[in-house]
């Protein structure tokens, strides 16, 4: 679990993406949604531009630990795919579990698709297979 480490860059740089992403569409979701709050002027600058705020800052780290993964990993391939992979797989919990987009078998299969190729992505090379004991 340890040789994880070096790809901690990469999962926060997708995470940081994902928060970007969803605070781009809070503002139109508070819309959507009856605010029994009077329309004051407060209130429509917390609803407008607080997430617009909140979605600037996680861009900025985004690219912020996205860089410091490309110069950490060995290939710019793998910092690639390991930022694009978290990216998707929290976009699909925050939009389901906030925006109640529907969990469908194909965006389930889908993410299962993704998990796995993580996996074997980030398998540690130099895990040793275990060797049975002739002595037994």
């Amino acid at each position: 679990m340890f040789y994880l480490q070096r790809y901690r860059y990469c999962f926060l740089a997708g995470c940081f993406a994902a928060g970007g992403s969803f605070f781009g569409k809070m503002p139109s979701f508070l819309e959507s949604i009856d605010l029994e709050v009077s329309k004051s002027h407060k209130v429509f600058i917390i609803i407008k531009y607080f997430p617009i705020a909140l979605m600037i800052i996680c861009n900025v780290l985004n690219w912020r630990y996205f860089l410091k993964a490309l110069q950490l990993t060995e290939q710019t391939l793998t910092a690639t795919v390991l930022t694009s992979a978290s990216n998707y797989i929290v976009s699909f919990i925050l939009a389901s579990l906030i925006y109640k987009e529907p969990i469908t078998w194909l965006s389930t299969f889908g993410t299962t698709l993704i998990v796995l190729g993580l996996w074997f992505l980030c398998d540690d090379p130099n895990k040793k297979a275990p060797t049975k004991n002739k002595d037994t």
